[in-house]
């Protein structure tokens, strides 16, 4: 049955779509938007420096008045310049976005090779020799499986109570074994992808890997449920943040190299007020957030296509998400999309409504209308109440060669 679509829901839900993506970048400012004190703002206003500043004299008030105007002024400019600076840096940005191969080889390293690894990984024919062959040429993922089985929690001792050491991606593989293997490479590969910690994101890599992983075990439980594979709803939520993490990483580097270059053309101009006010420019959350909403769904749907897989055919589902305009179940049925791309809506809406329960930043009169608004009913509920959202449960079979010491 299909939801009518309700303006009051809708502006409800865009409310909070909003805080969460200021979430995603920044708690600080999730906090803020939804008309609280951070606890920054807290100390501050608890300090004795506050407390004296209450009891200026009306001669400081009436200066520091002068000095809001002077501010707001100073404020206006810079919103000018930056504004100004970002007309420049938007067209050189979405030229970056639709060079796939550039991104898939050059910042991913990805290839087809790990297409086809994904592929076999959930055939029945799937073996370790087989997933061998293909890690031999994608390094960055045997390193990471390779650094994920030395973490202290899997050592193992030998017969002779010696430590045994996994030298080989083959001994590495046949440790884990196949089944977990299929949980742990797709968040390997997701977790590879997942923006680096920067001054001007200081809380996306976190906040990002949370909403990603807990997409993932959200799209793994509903799926059946929904007529589909599992590990098809587990790797469209593992893969669906790909985008948000390809353009916050190439709008910082290009924001710096072009600010750069522009900061070096106004002092060669002779014009040290621009040069000044550029200098003092910093990355923007609302642009940064503006171009996800534009280009991240996308970027994911061409970066998976371009894997070439057969068999995890996942690619259709994150193309349509594209499509979406409006973060509405009712939207969505109008549409008409993939069934894995309305599965993954579910899953986002649902890790979204969990992430800003966590810090308090919507209400439970609002959290039940935000829920079904992304059509997720009591029996999902019920069935993702019982799913550790921002963890993998793995079976590590433990199956060694005899000679794994020397291997």
């Amino acid at each position: 049955m299909k939801v009518q679509e309700d303006p009051q829901v809708s502006q409800l839900t865009s409310l909070y779509n909003e805080r969460f993506e200021k979430l995603l970048l920044s708690l600080d400012e999730a906090i803020i938007d939804a008309g609280r004190k951070t606890e920054r703002q807290k100390i501050i206003e608890d300090s004795e420096q506050f407390e004296a500043r209450r009891e200026l004299l009306m001669v400081e008030e009436i200066a520091n008045k002068k000095r809001e105007i002077q501010a707001s002024a100073k404020n206006a400019f810079l919103l000018q310049i930056e504004s100004k600076f970002h007309q420049a840096l938007l067209p050189e940005l979405e030229l970056e976005f639709r060079n796939i191969d550039i991104i898939m080889n050059k910042i991913l390293k990805f290839d087809s090779n790990l297409g086809r690894l994904l592929d076999i990984l959930y055939t029945d024919s799937c073996s370790i020799s087989r997933i061998v062959a293909c890690l031999e040429n994608i390094p960055w993922l045997s390193e990471s499986i390779m650094m994920f089985v030395k973490q202290p929690k899997y050592r193992r001792v030998d017969s002779a109570g010696r430590p045994v050491i996994l030298k080989t991606i083959r001994a590495s593989l046949s440790f884990i074994g196949i089944e977990s293997l299929r949980i742990l490479i797709p968040v390997l590969v997701a977790k590879h992808t997942n923006p680096a910690k920067s001054e001007f994101t200081p809380d996306l890599p976190r906040n990002l890997w949370m909403y990603t992983i807990g997409c993932g075990n959200i799209g793994q439980a509903l799926a059946e449920k929904n007529g589909l594979r599992p590990h098809f709803g587990y790797c469209i939520g593992l893969f669906s943040n790909i985008g948000r993490s390809i353009i916050a990483n190439l709008y910082l580097r290009t924001f710096d190299r072009m600010l750069t270059q522009q900061i070096i053309k106004a002092r060669k101009s002779n014009n040290p007020n621009q040069a000044k006010a550029l200098s003092a420019l910093e990355p923007s959350h609302k642009y940064l957030i503006s171009l996800w909403k534009k280009h991240a769904s996308r970027i994911t749907g061409d970066v998976i296509s371009g894997l070439n897989c057969k068999w995890l055919t996942i690619a259709a589902g994150l193309q349509d998400y594209s499509k979406i305009r409006e973060m509405t179940i009712a939207h969505v049925d109008k549409i008409d999309v993939h069934p894995l791309t309305k599965l993954l809506f579910n899953a986002q809406g649902f890790m979204q409504y969990k992430m800003l329960s966590k810090d308090k930043l919507i209400g439970k009169e609002e959290s039940m209308i935000f829920l079904r608004n992304f059509g997720i009913g009591s029996n999902d509920v019920a069935i993702v109440s019982k799913v550790n959202l921002t963890g993998i449960e793995l079976n590590i079979s433990g199956k060694l060669p005899d000679d794994v010491n020397s291997s």
